[in-house]
């Protein structure tokens, strides 16, 4: 450990504990890389003295911008390591496809070891890559809205929410086989309705709103573990009652169906659909943050949030008054509320209530 002057800070370093402004605020969280945008705010709120591990990362000199540019869609799609993600997301797309539509409508059997594999091995390829899974789901997000894209990308997020909770080996399959099959009662809706592009009639709504029953009857059908079972039924319950088809409360519903409505709800609008385009995934933060603890357990969604917005460090965003710049803090108070560097100043947006960040660039 040395505890050095900020002028003798020097990128790459890493912070060994947490930063605080000299009212008191945090401003730069411990185990964080600096950078020269990083050392430039330590300068300007004042630091004099910052806690560094003895550890220091290696940074060669172009990698903040390749850090501030790292959701640039097109250069992130000609990496060999999303080429290879898309690759095995496709295959598994195929087989995931194939696989539900013989169980929907030849009665097959349903094979949960295979769609596990499928999923693992997509997993593998994501975690081969320095890119995160959020990453590569925002550049895929042109991509088709089937059930299948979803349920995959629900089954993705979920096999890393449960490392965030440091559920077991056993738990963080289980967690991701109910994020597969937690909207397979769609198969059993009107494609029409499905994939209308304007909207719904409530006649219509309310025929969407039988999926989680005809979900479960499925999967009860095939004996699946009554997580799973569970997990399909619940996914649209909320702690405070307002969900359906039941109107559970709190406990009532499902451990494994609280994890899944979360990355269920985060994916879906964050992802293109056929009547809109995808949201940022700041204001999808913020919507949760508003009026998310009410509907959604706490210790699982605060868990989501903390570490979706994490993989977004120094990311490239455009904000609502039209400037871009990197995310170079996170406010941990106010998670969709960051700071952001812009080619002239700081913008801290939890101050700056009048700008939000339209989108990851």
């Amino acid at each position: 450990m040395a505890t050095l002057f900020t002028s003798e800070l020097e990128e790459g370093m890493v912070t060994l504990t947490d930063t605080y402004s000299n009212s008191g605020k945090l401003i730069v969280p411990k185990d964080t890389v600096l950078t020269k945008s990083i050392i430039q705010m330590l300068s300007g709120n004042d630091v004099v003295f910052v806690d560094i591990s003895d550890i220091v990362e290696p940074i060669v000199e172009s990698q903040e911008n390749d850090l501030s540019s790292a959701l640039d869609t097109e250069k992130i799609k000609e990496k060999p390591q999303y080429k290879k993600f898309v690759h095995r997301y496709e295959k598994s797309i195929s087989e995931m496809g194939d696989h539900l539509n013989d169980i929907v409508y030849k009665n097959a059997p349903i094979d949960v070891d295979m769609m596990l594999q499928n999923t693992m091995t997509t997993m593998k390829a994501l975690n081969d890559s320095p890119l995160s899974i959020f990453t590569m789901l925002s550049t895929m997000k042109n991509y088709d809205d089937s059930t299948f894209n979803h349920s995959l990308n629900v089954a993705l997020i979920c096999n890393i929410f449960a490392d965030w909770l440091n559920l077991s080996e056993d738990d963080k399959k289980l967690i991701t086989a109910c994020g597969l099959f937690h909207d397979v009662g769609k198969l059993l809706i009107p494609d029409a309705i499905l994939k209308k592009p304007g909207r719904l009639t409530k006649d219509e709504f309310d025929i969407i709103k039988t999926h989680p029953v005809k979900g479960y009857q499925l999967l009860q059908k095939n004996k699946l573990d009554p997580h799973i079972q569970y997990a399909a039924l619940m996914h649209h319950e909320k702690c405070d009652g307002s969900g359906y088809p039941i109107g559970l409360k709190g406990n009532q519903i499902d451990w494994c169906a609280q994890i899944v409505t979360i990355a269920d709800i985060y994916e879906a609008m964050t992802a293109k659909r056929v009547y809109r385009g995808p949201i940022s995934p700041f204001k999808v933060i913020n919507m949760f943050e508003e009026d998310g603890l009410k509907k959604y357990n706490p210790k699982y969604l605060l868990t989501f949030l903390e570490h979706v917005v994490n993989s977004y460090m120094n990311c490239k965003v455009r904000l609502s008054n039209g400037e871009e710049g990197d995310i170079v803090f996170i406010n941990k108070v106010r998670l969709s509320k960051p700071m952001v560097k812009t080619k002239n100043n700081f913008i801290d947006l939890s101050k700056q209530t009048d700008i939000n960040i339209d989108s990851i660039l």
